[in-house]
């Protein structure tokens, strides 16, 4: 279910139709959003504590999928996608790639404390690219807006 839900999760954000957004703020602040997010997840990460680290590392998700779900929220057709959904695609997304490191040590030898970490970042990439996507989306016929430009400073705001 988590891989079916992931895709049509996704289809469902790349293949529609192009919104009409008429308020552009929340879009031109979420590079600054996920910059001060970045920077409060940095006070956990840079720690070296693994256990710290991770809390950050999910306290970052968590601000991603508020970030989808403010997006949604402001752009999207009420019941097209709800609470639940982003719920259900965040915790598809640990899923997978929990799934995938599995796969990936065919020994069942321990992988150490800071698998977990690898995870979390991952899970963290795809929610950035799927904000990126819907962005993308929502200013298509938005000929104002430099979605290259927008996607330049959000890449940047992570770093």
């Amino acid at each position: 279910m988590s891989r079916s839900f992931c895709i049509s999760f996704l289809a469902s954000l790349l293949f529609a139709a192009a919104l009409p957004a008429k308020d552009l703020k929340l879009i031109n602040g979420l590079p600054a959003r996920l910059a001060h997010a970045s920077k409060e997840g940095h006070k956990g990460w840079d720690t070296g504590n693994t256990a710290t680290m991770k809390e950050a590392s999910y306290k970052f998700n968590e601000e991603l999928a508020a970030i989808i779900k403010d997006l949604v929220t402001a752009y999207y057709p009420k019941d097209q996608i709800s609470a639940e959904d982003i719920t259900d695609y965040l915790k598809a997304l640990y899923t997978s790639h929990r799934f995938r490191q599995n796969a990936g040590n065919p020994s069942g030898e321990s992988l150490g404390t800071m698998a977990g970490l690898t995870v979390l970042g991952e899970v963290s990439d795809e929610l950035e690219k799927t904000v990126a996507d819907m962005v993308q989306a929502i200013v298509e016929d938005d000929a104002k807006f430099d979605f290259k430009a927008w996607k330049k400073k959000w890449d940047q705001a992570s770093k």
